[in-house]
């Protein structure tokens, strides 16, 4: 069943070419399948990238909420005490009273105004028996001295509204968006990576295995040379020489065993790490390649992540450009608030003009309520206006300079990636055929060896030289089904949503 299903898979390789991958990947087993899902939900990284997003999108909420009420709510006590010393100058505009005063004392004021009289002389006696008591009646100082202290005791509260922000707020909203959407290609290109990773790691498992096989085959040979070394030996038809140079092929077995130990356990370990499952489920797995085969449409590189990410990333820094030339707009805001001041257990003292005091018990103002509409416009700001639109221009164009050449990139990339699948695709049916010509050549050596036509060490050559022939055939779908990986990537439809 396998031997048809390669037979298929080869016809394939001949008459398709690869182009862009629309459908979903095929020729990945269920078990390499699992590993990927599995790989997925552990990765790090892919966790870190969905926290960065999910940071972007309450920044945005939050950026949104500006146009939501605000309520604010504030007091404070404070106990406060002050001296008073005041000097004025000349008081000028109360002449008239004077000239009043000079019309009150004539001779004409008793009998025009004869009630107004008879105060006034009552006034004066009062003022000369105060005078004559010591006492005076106030008179007007141009000085003021005295000291106050109390407590004052106040509480506020204020709703806001946003209502106009002169369209900052939704273009910063809107390049928030689009920087979210730039992560979220950003994460899938990382998806690519890691699923890339892990079919990788997996398929190293097929020729590690091979390889295995190459060495087992080496060291049954060298068993049969050792055994007719001997013997030739002891008959003398073999030198010491002869001894010396198996024992350097054992030393360079045994450290080929080495080493293919070492790979395996380290192989075993990376496939642990991405996928979470324990290294020894991976030690005795022998997976079967196959070739990848590429489903046929147009080619192109639109569904690349990267090429994606950085026109949402052109598209947030032109919003943003936006945002900096509304600095000029006005920004309108409504307000209500209440307010209550209350002034307590406060006292006067003056000492000039006159010497007096005042205990305030309680002075109350409010509450008070004021509601209204209030706005902000900027005029003329160099700091805060041109400079920053000229910055996000040139945001602008450099990141339009950066898409247009990872657009090239990539258009390059994938012409390389389509070439090199097509190679590898033409290097699996040469492999594939000296494979069958080793397998047709390991055949007659059986027979011969059965036949007594050749030597245990001639059957076992024939034996080497088609596990050779074997592990560069399972190379060459190794390196297929990277190149075909790698086409994948190079038209961004390697995601997890593709695997079977």
């Amino acid at each position: 069943m396998k031997k048809t299903v390669l037979q298929i898979s080869l016809l394939l390789l001949l008459f398709c070419q690869p182009v862009i991958i629309k459908a979903q990947i095929s020729g990945l087993s269920p078990e390499l399948t699992e590993l990927i899902r599995l790989s997925v939900e552990k990765d790090r990284k892919l966790a870190a990238n969905q926290i960065d997003r999910e940071i972007t999108l309450q920044q945005r909420k939050a950026v949104r909420n500006s146009y939501y009420p605000k309520l604010e709510a504030g007091g404070k006590y404070v106990f406060a005490k002050s001296p008073l010393n005041t000097e004025l100058g000349d008081i000028t505009g109360f002449e008239s009273f004077g000239k009043i005063s000079q019309f009150m004392q004539s001779p004409a004021f008793p009998q025009m105004f004869p009630g107004l009289a008879g105060l006034t002389g009552e006034l004066m006696q009062l003022e000369q028996l105060l005078a004559s008591q010591g006492m005076a009646l106030p008179a007007f100082s141009k000085e003021i001295e005295g000291d106050f202290s109390g407590n004052y005791f106040g509480v506020d509260v204020t709703a806001s509204m946003l209502l106009f922000s002169g369209g900052k707020v939704p273009r910063i909203s809107q390049a928030l968006a689009e920087k979210a959407a730039a992560q979220l290609q950003l994460s899938r290109k990382s998806t690519a990576d890691l699923i890339a990773e892990v079919i990788a790691a997996y398929d190293q498992l097929t020729l590690l295995d091979q390889s295995g096989l190459l060495i087992d085959e080496s060291s049954r040979r060298l068993e049969a040379e050792k055994r007719f070394a001997t013997s030739a030996l002891r008959n003398g038809f073999a030198t010491a020489y002869d001894t010396l140079r198996i024992a350097a092929a054992q030393a360079a077995l045994d450290a080929k065993k080495a080493d293919f130990e070492g790979k395996k356990l380290l192989l075993s370990q990376n496939l642990a790490r991405l996928t979470g499952q324990p290294s020894s489920r991976f030690y005795n797995m022998f997976p079967d390649l196959q070739p990848l085969l590429p489903a046929v449409n147009a080619s192109e590189i639109a569904n690349r992540p990267e090429l994606m990410a950085l026109e949402s990333g052109l598209q947030a820094q032109k919003y943003m450009l936006g945002a900096e030339k509304s600095h000029y707009l006005p920004k309108v805001q409504a307000f209500a608030s209440a307010r209550y001041d209350n002034i307590f257990n406060a006292e006067a003292n003056f000492k000039s003009p006159m010497n007096i005091g005042a205990d305030i018990n309680s002075m109350t103002l409010g509450p008070a309520f004021m509601a209204g509409v209030g706005f902000k416009w900027d005029i003329f700001d160099l700091s805060g206006g041109s400079s920053k639109v000229k910055l996000a221009k040139l945001e602008v164009k450099k990141a339009a300079n950066a898409l247009e050449e990872a657009r090239e990139l990539l258009e390059l990339n994938l012409t390389r990636t389509t070439s090199a699948l097509e190679t590898a695709n033409a290097q699996v049916i040469l492999k594939s055929k000296e494979k069958a010509v080793a397998q047709k050549a390991l055949e007659m050596a059986s027979k011969s060896y059965n036949e007594g036509q050749i030597s245990i060490t001639e059957r076992l050559a024939a034996e080497t030289g088609y596990q050779q022939s074997a592990l560069e055939y399972y190379q060459a779908i190794f390196a297929q089904r990277q190149a075909a990986i790698e086409l994948y990537k190079a038209t961004g439809d390697l995601g997890i949503e593709k695997i079977k």
